[in-house]
Parts: structure tokens; sequence; C-alpha cells
């Protein structure tokens, strides 16, 4: 597969007629996608086309680690659109949480530090998707307790979905961390 944005564009049109767009990419598909992956954390600029190589990441059949090291560089980047980094978060769920905890796996530090970092965001649609991505982390989404109350929307904010969003699932994740927070 040497033009992923064609594949990309393949995939779009089967999930825009009802399909699910999971693809099965062979190894040296996947060393492709992780050295096209790569150029992003070292200056490569063009965003729609590290779109396209998310997406493909995201519809892949299978998880697979050895993207983890380019999606948490890209994850540390600061200059990142909103659009994008809610899809990188998507990704790295897929790819680091469920990967690394099939694998037996605790989440690295480094991943737990790049969430709480845009826990601050100062779009609320980011926000919402690191929370989701939070949620997903287990027992291990307790490091995020302190940042809760902090980042916590007020009542006077819930005419916006992302705002009432993300103060649902705080709320959702402090009763089912109400337990570490007794101790």
């Amino acid at each position: 597969m040497s033009n992923f944005r064609e594949k990309a564009a393949e995939i779009r049109a089967q999930v825009i007629s009802g399909g699910r767009g999971i693809t099965k990419f062979s190894e040296e598909e996947f060393d492709l996608l992780e050295f096209e992956l790569g150029r992003f954390t070292v200056g490569q600029q063009d965003w729609a086309y590290l779109k396209d190589i998310l997406f493909l990441l995201d519809h892949s059949s299978v998880t697979d680690r050895r993207f983890e090291a380019g999606i948490l560089a890209l994850l540390k980047k600061h200059d990142l659109e909103p659009d994008l980094l809610i899809f990188l978060l998507n990704v790295s769920r897929k790819h680091i949480v469920t990967a690394r905890f099939k694998d037996g796996q605790r989440l690295d530090f480094p991943f737990l530090e790049a969430l709480q970092k845009l826990l601050y965001h100062k779009d609320p649609e980011v926000v919402e998707w690191v929370l989701r991505t939070i949620e997903e982390c287990g027992t291990q989404g307790v490091y995020f307790l302190k940042d809760m109350d902090k980042i916590k929307p007020s009542v006077f904010k819930m005419v916006n979905k992302h705002f009432r969003a993300i103060r649902e699932i705080i709320a959702m994740l402090e009763r089912r961390w109400g337990a570490f927070e007794r101790r």
C-alpha cells in the first residue's frame, strides 16, 4: 500500500456507505505507517496527511504498540489543532491503552502526564475526549483525581454540550473512584 491517502479514502467511503471500515494491514504496511507517523514528530507539517494516517490506525483490525512512541510524541506537541488532538486521543485509546491492557501492562507515566496536561486544554471538546480516554485507563485513571475539581465546569457553562459532557464524565469517574478517595 504505497498510497495511504487512497486507502484512507477507500475506508471513508466504506464507512459512509454504512460499513465498519476495519482493515487488516500487513507487517510491511504497519512498518510504513509507523515510519509515516514518526515523520510528524520531527517536523512534517502536512496535517491532512496525518489525519489520513490516524484514520488508518483507528480502522486497523488489531492494536499494535509500535505506534505508541509516535502517538505520545504528537500528544506532547503544543501546536496541534483541536480536531487533530481529538483524533490522536482516539487512536491512543486503541494503540496505547487497549494494546497495553491486552499485553497485561500498565500505562507509562509519560502517557499519563501527557493526558494530564491536555486536561487543561482551552478547547472543551479536547478536554471531553481526554476524559473519555482517562475513563478507559481503568484504575490508573485515579492518577487524575486531584485534577477533576480544577477542570470541572461551572453550572453556568452547561449550555455548551462539551462542558455538559465534561461535567457528566467527571461525576461518573468520581463515583467510580470514590473508594480510592476514602482511603
